[in-house]
């Protein structure tokens, strides 16, 4: 079985780099497609140069850039949907780039995404013996710093692994899918396994950052201004566990203090 991963990414690049250490040794091809313009119009001129850098040191196959569609509303405003939609296109250049390279199986990721290697070895290979079309797993979500785990644990589901078949294509959409999943992510799901928290999880560093502010002001995920910079505040002023996260659309959440598992230092 040859696993080919996709990365989709605008910023956050700092931290793309754990992420690519963390699967380079676990996986068969490796291809990012990016954007230096976001979905709302905004730049990040220091992104390519750090792909190539990337690139050049082996944990990078194939870069292909992507030019956003910027639809506006009648009154000259950028259409929300612009993300989705975006974010969609790129999720299947991806998997075009993994059919091209041969790739049986693939992943979807962004940025922040890791995996213990253990879990990831064992659940690879259930996944192949078990002739599944699709999988999924639960995420541990992290803040602020690698040592701020959010708790209690979310709930909804990150994509695993998925089986490229001739019909294989994101932008699926279904009222009766297995499980709560982030709209630009989903193909049929076919034949699926939907893995135990305790078999494997997804540890997702979305909300550790140089710059938080790229990242909020850049989101697909619907919020309006006042919000944003509420959390961008809370981000920029949190001191340790007592002041809790504030998430994109102001969701407030516990944390805890864990161990820095993969050696995150940004």
């Amino acid at each position: 079985m040859k696993l080919g991963v996709t990365y989709n990414i605008f910023d956050g690049e700092e931290m793309l780099f754990f992420s690519l250490r963390n699967l380079r040794p676990m996986v068969q091809h490796i291809n990012v497609v990016y954007q230096t313009t976001s979905n709302f119009g905004n730049e990040n001129p220091n992104l390519e140069e750090k792909l190539r850098m990337y690139e050049r040191a082996g944990l990078i196959d194939f870069l292909h850039k992507y030019e956003p569609t910027l639809k506006k509303n009648e009154d000259g405003s950028l259409r929300w949907q612009n993300g989705q939609e975006n974010e969609i296109n790129k999720r299947n250049i991806g998997l075009q780039i993994c059919r091209a390279n041969g790739c049986d199986v693939m992943m979807t990721l962004d940025c922040d995404e890791l995996y213990d290697p253990q879990e990831f070895k064992w659940a690879k290979d259930d996944f192949e013996l078990g002739d599944y079309d699709t999988s999924f797993c639960k995420m541990s979500t992290y803040y602020k710093e690698p040592i701020y785990r959010l708790h209690p644990k979310e709930e909804y589901y990150a994509p695993l692994f998925y089986k490229i078949k001739k019909d294989t294509e994101f932008g699926y959409a279904s009222a009766d899918y297995p499980v709560i999943l982030d709209p630009t992510r989903k193909v049929k799901a076919g034949y699926t396994r939907i893995y135990e928290r305790e078999e494997i999880e997804m540890h997702h560093y979305a909300y550790v950052r140089n710059d938080i502010s790229s990242k909020v002001i850049n989101s697909s995920s619907q919020s309006d201004e006042v919000s944003k910079q509420k959390v961008i505040w809370h981000y920029n002023n949190f001191k340790d566990i007592r002041d809790s996260a504030l998430m994109i659309g102001g969701v407030a959440h516990g944390l805890i203090r864990v161990e820095n598992k993969f050696d995150i230092q940004l």
